[in-house]
């Protein structure tokens, strides 16, 4: 009868819109519009604002909490500053590492002459040299180090998306308790109409209330906890978890997951870095080469009555050093061993992902039904709201409603990011 009573002045309204869009009265079009979401209104739930008068909360929506773990939660700005500096790390990497050595010899002095009349000329000699890398070093470095920056940053959105999805479980959490609270208290003010005041039914009320209310305070600190803002106001969530339900394919969802799951970029951003990694080892098996120049002044000096004029040389060597790396393979392996381990991880991921949607799938199915059924119920309790046992079914059947609601949208949500969509979830 309540469903059949609103629907007959919707139905009329529309007709109304309809015919006054036609006309292109715009403005008569517009007041029925606003007719028509204020008889909405009237059949959508409402319940009394929480109160909580020795703590202080705000109110915060999931989209602005979300937004603000972002740039606030101290894990994540670990992972940025440990992406940044590898992505400086990275724009370096290409560079040649030429190694300067610069020398300066002053000699040679004896402590005792080996004759008399014998002169020292004390020779200065100014050197330098240079290290010209192995093939493929330079280009297998720089290669690695992107590789590296790019799998910092894989892992940090992963990260990220893990911490995104727990926190918006705990606000979930949050939202149940306040919503809780409020369907509480509207029993009670329901029960004040007909004189039931002061009742034991009331009086359970209450000390439920009072539980709820330092559950509440438990999930908002939570929520504090990953800003990272211990002295800041508890955090107060909005909405009323009633998320639309929606229908899937299996397969759909898997092949969304393979291609868009941020744990798969990661996984390949890891066999990559492995796979530079290895070329960086491969590469550090070729031979250096350090080419030298030296130049060498004498002063004029003057032995066995013979005088000496300035004398000045130039001299030209190079170096090559053979290090045990010439003789050693055991990096090599270690090194092809562990892209090989991240590429059976990588597959892992990738055949998990089935499992993980196919169950996901079955428990948000169980999730639908029972949302169903409790708006059923919540529906018709609805209707007998006029009497104290009206109000005592009416609240149990919200209670179970919230319950509802609170499983669905935790498995509708974590179904959603399992599959790769991570967009931030309306909790209308």
């Amino acid at each position: 009868m309540l469903i059949k009573f609103l629907l007959k002045p919707l139905a009329w309204l529309l007709k109304i819109v309809i015919e006054v869009s036609r006309m292109k009265k715009w403005f008569y079009c517009v007041w029925a519009v606003v007719l028509l979401a204020w008889m909405h209104s009237i059949s959508a739930q409402s319940l009394p604002p929480f109160k909580a008068p020795n703590t202080n909360y705000r109110a915060v929506t999931l989209g602005n909490y979300l937004g603000e773990l972002n740039e606030e939660n101290a894990n994540l700005k670990i992972r940025r500053l440990s992406v940044d500096s590898a992505k400086a790390n990275a724009k370096d990497a290409g560079k040649p590492y030429l190694s300067p050595i610069l020398t300066y010899v002053r000699g040679s002095m004896y402590t005792q002459a080996p004759y008399s009349g014998y002169t020292n000329p004390a020779s200065n000699t100014l050197g330098a040299m240079v290290t010209i890398e192995g093939w493929g070093k330079r280009s297998a470095r720089e290669a690695q180090a992107e590789a590296d920056a790019k799998h910092k940053l894989a892992e940090m959105i992963t990260e990220s998306k893990a911490i995104e999805t727990e926190a918006i479980f705990n606000y979930i959490d949050a939202l149940r308790t306040k919503l809780l609270w409020q369907s509480y208290q509207a029993a009670i003010d329901g029960l004040k109409q007909y004189q039931a005041g002061g009742s034991a039914q009331e009086a359970e009320f209450i000390a439920a209330q009072k539980i709820l209310a330092n559950d509440l305070k438990y999930y908002s600190y939570g929520l504090v906890n990953y800003l990272g803002k211990a002295d800041s106001d508890l955090i107060l969530p909005v909405g009323t978890l009633n998320m639309e339900p929606q229908n899937f394919k299996v397969e759909e969802l898997i092949a969304h997951a393979r291609e868009n799951r941020a744990d798969i970029s990661s996984g390949q951003a890891a066999v990559e870095s492995a796979a530079a990694t290895l070329e960086v080892v491969k590469a550090s098996k070729n031979v250096d080469f350090l080419p030298g120049v030296y130049y060498t002044q004498t002063p004029p000096y003057s032995s066995s009555g013979v005088n000496y004029g300035t004398q000045q040389s130039f001299s030209f060597l190079v170096n090559v050093p053979l290090g045990n790396g010439l003789l050693v393979n055991s990096d090599i392996t270690t090194a092809a061993n562990n892209q090989a381990e991240q590429e059976v991880n990588l597959i892992a991921i990738k055949s998990k992902i089935a499992t993980e949607i196919n169950q996901t799938y079955l428990q948000y199915l169980s999730a639908k039904d029972r949302l169903e059924a409790a708006n059923k119920a919540y529906i018709q309790a609805k209707t007998s709201k006029n009497s104290p046992q009206g109000i005592l079914r009416f609240r149990d059947a919200e209670y179970e409603l919230f319950d509802a609601r609170t499983v669905h949208a935790k498995t509708l949500i974590l179904l959603n990011r399992l599959s790769g969509n991570f967009e931030v979830p309306n909790l209308h």
